[in-house]
C-alpha cells in the first residue's frame, strides 16, 4: 500500500512539474487563465494566498497570453462567495480589464471539480493555471488527463500562514484526484 501511494505521488509530481513555467514569453496564446480559489477573509477580501493567485492570473491575461480569466471557487451563499470576491478584487485593482472576459465558476469546490468544469462546462481546451507551486503539479495533472492542454504558473509572491498544513493536505488530495481522474473521468 505504501508503495502504491508513493508511486501515485511521484507520478503526479513528475508529470505536473514538466508543465510549470516561470517565463510567460515561451508560452503561446491559450484559451484561458484559470485562477483557483483559496479562501476569503471574514472582512470579504481574498486571503493573501488567493490575492496572489489572482494577481498572477491577471498578469498572464494582461500579457496577452489568453482570451479570458476563469475564476473558480466556492459560492456558498451571499455571505461566502469566493468567485464574486475575486471578481471584485480584479475590478478594484485592474480597471483596464473588461469584466466581459471574466468567467465565474462558483461550483469549483475542489481542484478536480474546477478542472472538470473548465473542460466540460466552459469548453476550455488550453489554459494556464495560476496557483501555488505546491499545488500546480496536481492541478496540471488533472487538467491534462481531462483533455486540457494545461500549463501552470506559480503564484507564490510571499510566505503564507499554514503552508505545512496545506502541503500535508495536498498529498491526500493527490491520491484522491489520481483515482478520480483515472477511474471516474
Amino acid at each position: 500500500m505504501i508503495l502504491f501511494i508513493a508511486t501515485i505521488l511521484l507520478i503526479i509530481q513528475h508529470y505536473g512539474k514538466k508543465y510549470i513555467i516561470d517565463d510567460l514569453s515561451i508560452l503561446a496564446k491559450l484559451d484561458s487563465v484559470i485562477v483557483l480559489g483559496a479562501g476569503v477573509r471574514p472582512d470579504g477580501n481574498p486571503c493573501d494566498l488567493l490575492a496572489d493567485r489572482i494577481k498572477i492570473g491577471v498578469e498572464v491575461y494582461l500579457n496577452n497570453k489568453c482570451d479570458n480569466i476563469l475564476l473558480t471557487g466556492e459560492e456558498k451563499d451571499e455571505t461566502y462567495n469566493e468567485v464574486l470576491v475575486m471578481k471584485r478584487w480584479i475590478k478594484k485593482n485592474y480597471e483596464e480589464i473588461d469584466t466581459d472576459v471574466i468567467l465565474l465558476d462558483g461550483l469549483g469546490l475542489c481542484t478536480y471539480d474546477s478542472m472538470y468544469r473548465a473542460r466540460y462546462i466552459f469548453n476550455i481546451n488550453s489554459a494556464i493555471i495560476s496557483t501555488n507551486r505546491y499545488h500546480l503539479p496536481r492541478a496540471i495533472y488533472i487538467a491534462r488527463r481531462l483533455g486540457i492542454k494545461a500549463y501552470g504558473i506559480p503564484s507564490d509572491l510571499r510566505p503564507y500562514d499554514r503552508m505545512k498544513k496545506y502541503r500535508r493536505r495536498e498529498m491526500l488530495a493527490q491520491i484522491k484526484d489520481f483515482l478520480l481522474v483515472n477511474i471516474k473521468k
